[in-house]
């Protein structure tokens, strides 16, 4: 697994092609959900949003080029999503953090949650990252 990394914001968001990209969103919360399937949508990215705990037991295993953890989901069940996901998928894992809350070490990257235009710029940055050749 890749150590965990804070997501760069050094490339030029118009040079960032989303190329068919699908996100799997993963939220306790609805109108954060709502909030980011939005953004990610109007960055030219599929989304596949799973909201609540049924939701995301169900989702875990869908095909998706990277999986997006709010902050809203309580760290237990962060744990447990990854755990599925890894079951099936080497992609990347965002997990998004609000102020003081406690890095997850099996998420490959991290970024906080307050900044709509930093969490799509993160997206795009981790996206646009060669595949590991070790996965």
């Amino acid at each position: 697994m890749l150590g965990t990394q804070t997501a760069g914001f050094d490339s030029d968001p118009v040079m960032n092609v989303p190329g068919n990209k699908t996100v799997l969103c993963v939220s306790w919360n609805p109108s954060l959900a709502s909030t980011r399937e939005m953004l990610l949508t109007q960055a030219g990215y599929t989304v596949i949003s799973a909201l609540g705990p049924e939701k995301a037991a169900s989702l875990c295993r869908a095909e998706a080029d990277l999986l997006v953890l709010g902050h809203s989901v309580p760290r237990d069940r962060k744990q447990a999503v990854i755990e599925c996901f890894r079951e099936h998928s080497k992609a990347p894992i965002l997990s998004l953090l609000t102020v003081g809350q406690a890095k997850l070490s099996s998420a490959d990257f991290e970024v906080q949650a307050h900044d709509p235009a930093g969490f799509v710029q993160a997206v795009k940055t981790i996206l646009m990252r060669p595949a590991n050749p070790h996965t």
